[in-house]
């Protein structure tokens, strides 16, 4: 995500959004984005994913994600906080943190994140889980540049370092156990993941196209993705943005989702 907008203080985006997919994946998002000063803005989201497992029971994920972006010219920084995951099977605390340039028609992001988790492996008998804690580093680039004055490029690569190999002893169970759905806990542990986007502006509406890879760490797991979206104003301070995406992965096959989120802007 670019950097935001300059803004007055008190300027505010709230938005709702929800996400449902072929298998029966279902998410629902809230995020709110504040001013706090001219360059600087305070972010936060919250979202709650249901899928159905193989037995089909439904597991639950939260992800709650709190950030902090302040713009000094030529240069900013931006931090942020966030918890992924399930408790009772794979979670994490995940720290970020980036340092990014910007001018008129581009973006340039340095982005790093530290990851800690804690995973309970299933027993095939009827011992308690086994806990195991682990963490990883990321590294990676960002950016934007625009083509033309209706259309902007965009990228972002991230590549891991685990502090631990993946040996759990039947790694291939442990995949079947954690990867029914795009929104199960194991798209969470990746190895690397690449995306490249275009955006085209149709006057006050904006049409987005993004592609993206990644790779599983946990067994290797090859993973692409294609989403298209729309961004339309409904009145002078909301905007709707639909989106409809497909992924073929090695793991939870070919899945089709689609989601709608509602953004409203406040502030004088």
């Amino acid at each position: 995500m670019a950097a935001p907008a300059l803004a007055d203080p008190g300027d505010f985006v709230l938005g709702a959004g929800l996400e449902t997919d072929s298998e029966d994946g279902f998410a629902a998002t809230l995020l709110a984005d504040v001013a706090i000063g001219a360059d600087t803005w305070l972010s936060a989201s919250v979202t709650d994913s249901g899928v159905d497992d193989p037995s089909q029971r439904t597991v639950d994920y939260l992800n709650a994600d709190i950030g902090i972006d302040h713009y000094f010219d030529p240069v900013g920084v931006r931090f942020g906080i966030s918890y992924w995951g399930d408790s009772e099977l794979l979670d994490s605390v995940d720290v970020r943190g980036s340092v990014y340039s910007r001018g008129p028609s581009t973006y340039l992001s340095i982005d790093v994140e530290r990851r800690d988790f804690d995973f309970a492996i299933p027993r095939r008998d009827t011992l308690p889980n086994v806990e195991v804690g682990f963490d990883a580093t990321g590294l990676g680039l960002s950016g934007r540049a625009d083509a033309t004055d209706a259309v902007s490029l965009r990228g972002r690569a991230m590549t891991y370092e685990y502090s631990r190999d993946f040996e759990f002893g039947d790694a291939a169970r442990v995949a079947d156990l954690l990867t029914f759905s795009r929104l199960s806990v194991l798209t969470s542990l990746v190895d690397w993941r690449i995306s490249a986007g275009v955006d085209v502006d149709i006057g006050r509406r904006q049409l987005s196209f993004n592609l993206s890879r990644w790779q599983g760490v946990v067994d290797d797991s090859d993973n692409v993705g294609a989403t298209i979206a729309f961004l339309t104003p409904l009145t002078r301070r909301t905007d709707l943005e639909l989106s409809l995406g497909y992924d073929d992965s090695d793991r939870y096959g070919d899945v089709t989702f689609l989601s709608a989120y509602l953004y409203f802007y406040g502030g004088d």
